[in-house]
């Protein structure tokens, strides 16, 4: 063999493979039993070859699960279109798109008669009765008037910051970091805010009282599941602590639990269900578990807001209009949505399992990483060293979308290091593209 040992002679033969193209980004490497008749050796000598291949970062492995190429030699994607790890989008695999239009038709013979009326602004009667029923299966109990149906999650925020501070010079309390369209629409209203650090293991509560028996803070923005962009999700013990405080102090709670339906774990609940005076305002999505781009949401408020903030959703578009709402009324009642999170949930705990495993395999150096066992954010903090913004032009030059965190954070709040986050979505990304996981990995 000219000197060249079984073990090299393996590792030559596999990154051979790579630069020819007959071994991709993600691909499983061939089975040490197959290399091990192929080039006559024992097993042990080809794993051996994968462990040398592991150690510089080419391959990763999986626990019972093969061996798998980190990257090829041109950094090449690992599939002809982009891995988006930037969108919350659903996979379109996971788009229930027959389904779904099964339903748009059923509405537009149901509502024929009155389809293009205009719609009362808190929206359609039935559906608001149908979801009234959806909320009690999470805990949250509330009168069907109460309840009001809204273009998507984001207008519910929205109406939750202008009927709060239209007439109040209070302050509002966000996470910081935080969902970054929350403190784009609180700058452009104006609105004087206030961080409170949102860690692993929920806040500095110390410190949360601080900030608010000083009196000044009117509302607690907050998102306790399934957190962006971190991922996090409060323990039951935090949630009851947080509602403690901002009752103590008189301050509103603006729940957003905009992917409520993947909460995963029975018994995780929302801080609606521990808000005994009722005063939070909740905040749900209806659309980015299935159908995105229909955007639906609803709102849950107070009755002492209900009246303000209906008006304001007339004031913003007159009203919501029948047809989608028609047909997500239809969607639950058939079965069909609950049958679509089951699916989604499998999906995105399938996803998040191989991720863990990646990086355990790959136990990066310097970097600190959380991913969480459901929902769809993986949050990570780079080293020092990394450039958060010079790594996602990098990656997207190689058809690989991340989200820099940086406009996660409130100005006022941004210190050295804290562009040095980024969020991976998994919601957009294929099932057999999830390990561009490792290839981003192998860039910091």
């Amino acid at each position: 063999m000219c000197g060249i040992s079984k073990t090299e002679l393996v590792k030559k033969y596999i990154l051979k493979e790579v630069k020819e193209g007959r071994i991709t980004s993600g691909q499983r490497l061939p089975s040490c039993r197959k290399m091990a008749g192929l080039f006559e050796v024992n097993k042990i000598t080809v794993n051996k070859a994968y462990e040398q291949l592991e150690k510089e970062h080419r391959v990763f492995s999986i626990p019972r699960g093969g061996f798998y190429l980190v990257d090829s030699e041109n950094r090449q994607a690992i599939s002809s279109k982009e891995v988006d790890f930037s969108t919350v989008r659903p996979d379109d695999k996971l788009i229930p798109y027959r389904e779904f239009t099964h339903v748009i038709n059923k509405a537009v013979d149901l509502y024929k008669n009155n389809l293009f009326d205009y719609e009362s602004n808190v929206g359609l009667l039935t559906l608001r009765e149908t979801l009234k029923a959806e909320f009690e299966k999470d805990g949250i109990y509330t009168n069907m008037d109460n309840i009001l149906v809204t273009n998507g999650a984001q207008q519910g925020i929205d109406l939750a910051f202008q009927a709060i501070f239209s007439n109040s010079n209070g302050k509002l309390l966000v996470e910081v970091p935080t969902y970054n369209l929350a403190i784009k629409l609180g700058e452009h209203l104006g609105i004087n805010m206030v961080g409170i650090e949102r860690k692993i293991d929920g806040y500095d509560y110390k410190r949360m009282e601080e900030i608010l028996k000083k009196g000044e803070i009117t509302a607690f923005y907050i998102i306790p599941r399934h957190h962006n962009p971190t991922g996090y999700s409060l323990l039951e013990r935090d949630k009851k602590k947080v509602v403690e405080l901002c009752t103590k102090y008189n301050v509103i709670i603006i729940e957003d639990d905009y992917i409520a339906d993947l909460a995963g774990k029975k018994g995780a609940m929302p801080l609606h269900y521990y808000d005994v005076d009722k005063k939070t305002i909740y905040i749900r999505s209806f659309s980015k578990a299935f159908m995105p781009g229909i955007r639906l949401g609803a709102v849950i408020a107070p009755k002492s807001m209900l009246e303000k903030v209906a008006s304001i959703k007339q004031l913003m578009d007159l009203n919501t209009s029948r047809l989608p709402q028609g047909a997500l009324e239809l969607f639950i009642k058939s079965g069909m949505y609950e049958k679509q999170l089951k699916k989604i949930r499998k999906s995105y705990e399938a996803k998040l399992r191989k991720i863990k495993e990646i990086f355990i395999s790959l136990q990066p150096k310097d970097l600190i990483w959380n991913v969480p066992e459901n929902g769809i954010f993986i949050w990570i903090k780079l080293p020092e060293y990394i450039d958060g913004y010079e790594l996602q032009e990098k990656l997207k030059s190689q058809g690989i979308l991340i989200k820099q965190a940086g406009d996660c954070f409130l100005e006022k709040e941004i210190k050295v290091g804290k562009f040095n986050y980024i969020r991976l979505c998994i919601s957009g990304v294929s099932e057999e593209n999830i390990s561009a996981v490792a290839t981003i990995i192998s860039y910091i």
